[in-house]
């Protein structure tokens, strides 16, 4: 029996190591514990890292297609308006050319009809007469052809001018917001 009670009475250095060994297995399993969550939270941050790498790069890509679009767009109307504008301009071109050949058949008939006049003069009197005449006639067929020419040119240049004043004016609208 005295065995019995020897080995019920406490051993100090088995205790020791009892109490070395319990709480090195807290610490150990406080140590998995702290790992464990280090290793979550380390998760956690490079999920949250690389959903806001994605959300990023998705705002970037759509902010180039945007800024691509509307620049493809900018420059299909800046040169629908150059076209535009190069219609007018042959347009108004094509006028006042016609308004030129429509002018010389026209002064080449009544230079034919002055020469015809010309040829009928009896007199000094009657040449000098005619003189005054085809020079009366000229000049105000010209005044009248420069003040025709004139006007097709302005209305020419203000058509042609237009469709690139209409679109400076977009651009300008866009890019001041």
């Amino acid at each position: 029996m005295a065995t019995n009670k020897a080995n019920k009475t406490s051993n100090p250095a088995e205790e020791a190591v009892t109490a070395a060994f319990k709480a090195t297995e807290e610490y150990t399993a406080k140590g998995v514990e702290a790992v464990e969550t280090a290793i979550a939270m380390g998760e956690d941050a490079v999920k949250e890292g690389m959903d806001k790498v994605d959300a990023f790069a998705k705002d970037q890509t759509e902010a180039f297609q945007s800024g691509y679009t509307q620049a493809a767009t900018y420059a299909a109307e800046n040169l629908n308006a150059a076209f535009n504008a190069a219609k007018e301009a042959n347009q108004g071109w094509n006028t006042y050319a016609q308004q030129v050949m429509d002018y010389t058949k026209k002064a080449f008939a009544e230079n034919m009809v002055m020469a015809e006049k010309f040829a009928a003069a009896k007199t000094p009197e009657d040449f000098v007469t005619l003189q005054n005449e085809v020079a009366n006639k000229a000049a105000n067929r010209i005044s009248s052809q420069a003040t025709k020419l004139n006007d097709i040119a302005q209305k020419s240049a203000a058509k042609t001018i237009e469709p690139l004043k209409q679109q400076a004016e977009k651009n300008l609208k866009a890019f001041t917001g």
